[in-house]
């Protein structure tokens, strides 16, 4: 059981601690030059980073966010490991996988790393012929198909997640727009996709233009089976899709803001404050987050423990905080 009150007292000693030692000294505010690991600049995500710089820079005396282009989810976790930036953008399960040391980083946890806050799904979606005849992901056994770009995180999630159900198609092993134009060419039945589940993803509607597709159903078995062997690995229930699917079962990865210890609590506070009361300032930038309750979100789909700056202002408004989230240097 935590001791939530422990925990406060705690804070405020050090707070006034620190306080004091401001006073002490008497040296005037230093400007925090910040920065966050993003994300190409091709990519709409992009955008969301510098929205939340320019927020942040607004929102908060004495800071200067910059954002800086990466390779994606591996280069950011070298550059937060690395220290080059504050946080930065990742993916959940991707995140818990660097924390814990599994998948590509088996035997080498980095327990610095907590999470910042989650925001939006992203689908591995499984496209492939609609007159093909296959209809589940067990028909794509022994057949031609294209599970990510190649060396992609999409491409890891992909074979593991079909080898833990026991299916081997033949894998084509290239880059997505090699992929997508195989797929046109019917050289293989189809590919992995990584896009959003409520808008149209640009690499599936080329390759409409030659083939009508269909989004195959992740079943209740195959879930199951999955976590068994991935109990990280997360699933998502929709309605619908872009692609007339009707109710349908994504599995989904959610874009997470990852940083580390050494960040201070009382940062992590503000900024994380900012980015959940300013919603709607940043989503005049970027859409796909308007009106999205972001600590909910962290809530329900974070799976690495939170930094310890998150979890006081969580638990400030009055959110219980689930085990698995709590940091060991808050339990400890």
């Amino acid at each position: 059981m935590r001791d939530y009150f422990a925990r406060t007292t705690r804070r405020l000693l050090l707070t006034a601690v620190a306080a004091g030692a401001m006073a002490a000294g008497g040296a005037a505010a230093q400007t925090q030059q910040l920065s966050i690991g993003a994300t190409s600049q091709a990519s709409s995500l992009y955008a969301y980073h510098v929205a939340i710089a320019q927020m942040v820079n607004q929102t908060l005396d004495n800071t200067n966010v910059s954002v800086i282009e990466t390779g994606g989810g591996l280069d950011n976790m070298r550059r937060l490991s690395e220290r080059q930036v504050d946080w930065a953008m990742m993916a959940e399960p991707d995140l818990y996988e660097y924390y814990a040391g599994l998948g590509p980083f088996e035997g080498e946890p980095n327990e610095d790393f907590r999470t910042f806050w989650v925001t939006t799904p992203l689908a591995y979606l499984t496209v492939v012929d609609a007159d093909s005849g296959i209809e589940s992901i067990a028909d794509l056994d022994g057949q031609a198909f294209n599970g990510g770009g190649r060396g992609s995180g999409t491409e890891r999630a992909t074979f593991e997640a079909f080898e833990a159900l026991g299916i081997a198609p033949d894998w084509y092993r290239t880059g997505m727009a090699d992929a997508v134009t195989a797929f046109k060419d019917r050289r293989i039945v189809g590919f992995t996709k990584a896009g959003p589940p409520n808008a149209p993803d640009s690499a599936i509607l080329d390759a409409q233009t030659a083939r009508e597709v269909r989004i195959l159903n992740w079943t209740e078995q195959d879930i199951a089976q999955v976590q068994q062997e991935f109990p990280h690995f997360d699933f998502m229930a929709v309605d619908d899709t872009p692609y007339d699917t009707g109710p349908i079962n994504l599995r989904v990865v959610f874009i997470t803001m990852g940083t580390t210890t050494d960040m201070s609590e009382d940062l992590a506070y503000d900024i994380f404050k900012a980015v959940v009361e300013n919603v709607d300032t940043v989503a005049e930038s970027y859409p796909a987050i308007a009106g999205m309750d972001i600590a909910q979100q962290t809530i329900e789909r974070g799976q690495t423990p939170l930094h310890p700056g998150v979890v006081r202002y969580l638990e400030e408004q009055g959110h219980d905080i689930p085990e698995r989230l709590m940091p060991p240097e808050l339990t400890d």
